[in-house]
């Protein structure tokens, strides 16, 4: 009869280089992202109309001031784990936060299975990696992709709405900087594998050359600084263009891959609503991890918890584009299913409407960037 090892290993074919050793400590950082573009690197200019729409989505980024929630409380029986509160950094850190997660999850006592609340990417890292660490798994969630929040994320690979600036302290520098680091070597296994994840160019214009913030003196070591390409003849309306290699996750591919490989490495994936605190004490489980999100604040009254409504315009897919772009509050992505136009940050707003002023905004927007026939610029 296999060993519980050679079933981890043998479940899935990632297990080799995703499973295999990794829970080793991190004694340094990986090397960083080539600084240099792709000598044939070209900017392609999509094609912007409006008529060709062919998607509106919406979604609620769950925010605290204070930033993720990472600690244990007693209900009853039950240890409850709360592993929530990642604003727009969710699919950035869940990786990371996951590890810290777990590593709380496994010191509570008893060594049974172990209950993880949530459907997204948060909730799906940390049900791998306790599974990873030899504990049978139960997921329940209200919602599994392709219906939850985690589907609607943009997803290039950068920390954003984390943490209040008042907030932010060394020690919790330090641990942001660790699960980083984690979620970013995790990640970076994926490329090439059919998760959805790649390396591309990300272009940042502005007037000038951006001085360096908070989130990037958290990544100094992950990703190089923006290589100036002011001078390249870019298609932008732009004094400045930067460009760097950064990660993007194409999110409806990664959720269904990863909830493939949770099955088949044998962990239940339960659709259930739970509505208060004592249905979760009730659970086989003893151990029980919430990464429940947004959905936090009703079910365990957490008035920390701020929604920041997001929205994104899908236009159809264009294979020529392979870049990420950002300009001030706006950006682009491409992914399989198509081009993602977005730039909405509605702190506080817990509605669901699409809002069509703001896509006209982002549209004008983006046409001045391409200097497009009929903006201001063309």
């Amino acid at each position: 009869m296999p060993s519980r090892r050679q079933f981890l290993l043998g479940s899935t074919a990632l297990a080799g280089s995703v499973l295999a050793g990794a829970w080793r400590p991190v004694a340094s950082a990986p090397t960083p992202e080539g600084s240099v573009l792709p000598a044939d690197f070209t900017v392609a200019v999509p094609d912007l109309a409006p008529e060709r729409i062919v998607r509106r989505l919406v979604g609620l980024r769950p925010f605290r001031p204070m930033g993720v929630r990472l600690e244990a409380e007693a209900i009853g029986r039950t240890t409850l784990i709360h592993h929530y509160g990642h604003g727009g950094s969710g699919v950035t850190l869940s990786w990371g936060t996951a590890r810290q997660a777990v590593d709380l999850a496994l010191a509570a006592p008893g060594r049974g299975p172990v209950a993880v609340l949530g459907g997204g990417a948060v909730g799906l890292a940390t049900a791998w990696l306790l599974r990873e660490r030899g504990r049978p798994v139960r997921l329940y969630a209200e919602r599994f992709s392709p219906h939850t929040t985690s589907d609607v994320a943009a997803a290039r690979w950068f920390p954003s709405q984390l943490v209040d600036a008042g907030f932010r302290t060394p020690e919790l520098e330090d641990r942001l900087r660790e699960a980083l680091l984690f979620s970013h070597q995790r990640f970076r296994r994926l490329i090439g594998r059919g998760y959805g994840v790649a390396v591309l160019p990300h272009l940042r214009l502005g007037s000038q050359a951006p001085t360096s913030g908070w989130a990037d003196a958290l990544l100094a070591d992950l990703i190089p600084p923006l290589q100036d390409l002011s001078d390249r003849g870019l298609p932008f309306q732009a004094a400045w263009v930067g460009a760097a290699p950064g990660m993007l996750i194409d999110m409806p591919v990664y959720l269904r891959a990863i909830q493939r490989d949770l099955r088949r490495l044998g962990v239940e994936l339960v659709q259930r609503r739970f509505e208060a605190p004592g249905e979760i004490a009730v659970l086989p489980e003893t151990v029980v991890v919430n990464c429940t999100g947004l959905g936090s604040a009703a079910l365990f009254g957490d008035t920390d918890l701020v929604p920041i409504k997001g929205q994104l315009t899908m236009l159809p897919p264009d294979p020529r584009l392979r870049y990420t772009l950002s300009a001030g509050s706006l950006y682009l992505h491409p992914r399989s299913e198509g081009i993602l136009l977005g730039g909405t940050y509605d702190h506080g707003d817990d509605t669901t409407t699409f809002d069509a002023a703001a896509e006209t905004r982002i549209f004008e927007g983006f046409a001045e960037l391409y200097a497009l026939p009929g903006s201001a610029q063309g």
